[in-house]
């Protein structure tokens, strides 16, 4: 390789490592309000600003969300069970939310799906791609605000 080619590799990764650290230092902030979807719809709304959560009853299971116990010493302050999408044995699957606030963050603490992706994602605190158990339909996604104006207009 002559001192030309050597150059343009040395450029080239300096240019993605500045890259890297603008993205990752300089990027846009993670939300304060955690919202957890089954189906598209919120079951659960949680805002990190002072600690608060408000649940929303799911359609055709009027008692979930339901409060749990988080798993003891893994950071969790509260968790919700909320019913899923897959069904198994003919009844559809629980998954267990479990929220950190010192960590201002949440996870999908448990799926009871075949191979747990969702779980695999551990704690989540908006940056980076959002937390999602597919088989499920549960997805967790934050917000900077409550936002109730229309996103767009077809």
């Amino acid at each position: 390789m002559k001192l030309r080619d050597y150059i343009i590799i040395g450029s080239i990764l300096l240019i993605v490592g500045v890259l890297y650290i603008w993205v990752t230092y300089f990027g846009p902030e993670s939300g304060s309000i955690a919202y957890v979807y089954q189906d598209n719809d919120i079951v659960i709304e949680v805002n990190f600003e002072d600690d608060s959560y408000i649940l929303y009853p799911q359609t055709g299971y009027e008692d979930y969300p339901m409060p749990s116990a988080p798993i003891d010493g893994e950071g969790g302050d509260i968790a919700f069970i909320i019913i899923g999408s897959y069904v198994h044995q003919g009844e559809r699957t629980k998954v267990y939310i479990e929220i950190d606030w010192d960590r201002k963050a949440i996870r999908i603490q448990k799926d009871e799906t075949p191979k747990q992706i969702g779980v695999r994602r551990n704690w989540y605190d908006g940056t980076g791609l959002p937390a999602i158990s597919l088989p499920s339909k549960v997805f967790i996604v934050f917000e900077s605000s409550a936002n109730n104006e229309v996103d767009g207009v077809v």
